[in-house]
């Protein structure tokens, strides 16, 4: 495979981010596991959608919504304080085979049969901060359950993108700290190819702002959905 496919990757992900509040973390991490270490490609992948977030946060930043983030941001800094720290301990296949299996779970839930968005209920908005902040250190996937929760919300489409992109600052915020500390010495040659995928995923950020409103989500999801569930796949077979 070539790593053409990681930038290229990059740029899809940053337009569907805007869309569905998960992409990046979601998209690159199964790929840049082809070609790194799984430890290194998931510090890798969080520098990368650390930075697109911190963009994307300054593009919607006057559409937060604070009570948002108070009852649902606090508990996944926690849980990501706690999943970057369990990585640690976890051997290399048991990491592609969780995050294979977690790809799956996230991404068929587009293929659900309703006639209406799949919701969690709000009695346990505390599990879903807690659980989208635990599964983005653990495996650095922590959009599609955050998603899922933010939907219950009555909220604009602009507060549901700053409000997820805030929370996913504060989640990157705690969790690389522990990775840089854990494998940060192993990311010295590849600063270069860093800011390259980071230059990608603001021009597919910028791109993605503009299209927004106008692109038809639902079949675009489902073949979205599609390829991360047959990355999840190949995750768990490699």
């Amino acid at each position: 495979m070539s790593p053409i496919i990681i930038y290229i990757g990059a740029f899809a992900a940053a337009v569907l981010t805007l869309m569905t509040g998960f992409g990046v973390g979601t998209v690159l991490t199964p790929i840049f596991t082809f070609f790194f270490e799984v430890q290194i490609a998931i510090l890798m992948v969080a520098v990368i959608h650390f930075s697109n977030n911190l963009f994307k946060l300054y593009l919607f930043r006057k559409h937060i919504d604070k009570a948002i983030i108070m009852k649902f941001g606090i508990l996944s800094i926690i849980g990501a304080f706690v999943g970057a720290f369990l990585q640690v301990y976890m051997q290399s296949h048991a990491l592609k085979v969780f995050l294979g299996i977690a790809l799956i779970i996230l991404a068929g839930r587009e293929f659900i049969p309703s006639k209406k968005e799949f919701q969690l209920p709000k009695s346990i908005d505390a599990i879903g901060g807690f659980a989208s902040g635990l599964l983005g250190g653990l495996v650095g996937n922590q959009g599609a359950v955050r998603s899922a929760y933010l939907l219950n919300y009555n909220i604009s489409k602009d507060a549901f993108i700053a409000s997820g992109t805030l929370i996913a600052c504060f989640v990157d915020a705690t969790r690389i700290p522990l990775y840089i500390y854990n494998y940060g010495d192993k990311l010295s040659s590849h600063w270069l190819f860093i800011g390259g995928v980071v230059a990608t995923a603001y021009i597919g950020t910028l791109i993605g702002k503009r299209v927004v409103t106008y692109l038809p989500l639902k079949a675009f999801k489902k073949i979205v959905a599609g390829v991360i569930i047959l990355m999840g796949i190949v995750l768990i077979v490699s």
